[in-house]
């Protein structure tokens, strides 16, 4: 059993705060959040990257201001922690991300063409969801977290077993195209385009940041219509 405290004993408090410089105990903004706390901390632990604090009462009056104590990625086990947000947490929001799916389509025109004759395709973003470039914008544990896509690479898979990708070419028409395939034989085959996405994030309306995540989102099937030319002989 542990002897009684004397009255004038000092009894320590303590905080963990962002490792911001607007984080500081006692502010208005010492909730304040920041790239640099949620980026520095190895990929193996929790994180943020938290700054502890202490100040020292004694009798219920502080006779220590708040000093910092040193800093820590160990959020989990950190004194004084609050729930706070950590890369982790940017990055499964990133993959909750409703993405704009590539719609392919092909020339010649109506999706069909023939054995052996040279196909262009390419691909225009879906009015749904956020193509790179958009913002999505939602709030995490009370900060204002911002993740704009951006485009890694697309991959064209043609149906019949051949692909084309990764790469960032959207594709175009007859005769600039650069996505292009040759069918050997006739027959209906499924082109999708799957995007891999990655993106960077803001808090707060600051700079954008890479995510260290990328997401590889397989796009709706398009039916390619292939069929066989024949000659026909006619008389005259």
């Amino acid at each position: 059993m542990l002897p009684d405290r004397p009255e004038n004993a000092p009894v320590y408090q303590y905080l963990s705060l962002y490792d911001c410089p607007q984080s500081l105990p006692g502010t208005i903004s010492e909730d304040a959040s920041c790239a640099h706390a949620l980026k520095d901390c190895p990929p193996d632990m929790v994180g943020p990257y938290l700054r502890i604090w202490r100040q020292t009462l004694v009798a219920g009056e502080v006779t220590e201001p708040w000093v910092t104590e040193g800093a820590t990625c160990a959020a989990d086990v950190a004194p004084g922690a609050r729930p706070t947000l950590s890369m982790a947490d940017i990055v499964q929001a990133f993959k909750r991300t409703p993405w704009s799916k590539p719609q392919v389509s092909s020339q010649p025109a109506g999706n069909t063409t023939l054995v052996n004759l040279t196909t262009f395709y390419k691909v225009d973003w879906t009015a749904d969801g956020f193509a790179p470039g958009e913002v999505d914008t939602s709030t995490l544990l009370g900060i204002r977290v911002s993740i704009r896509p951006r485009l890694v690479g697309f991959t064209y898979t043609f149906g019949d077993g051949s692909s084309i990708g990764p790469t960032t070419s959207t594709g175009g028409v007859y005769p600039d195209g650069d996505i292009t395939h040759v069918y050997r034989e006739p027959g209906s085959f499924p082109v999708r385009v799957n995007t891999t996405f990655g993106a960077d994030f803001s808090l707060d309306g600051t700079e954008w940041n890479p995510i260290p995540a990328t997401v590889t989102v397989p796009g709706p099937a398009t039916d390619v219509t292939v069929r066989e030319a024949r000659g026909v002989l006619v008389s005259r």
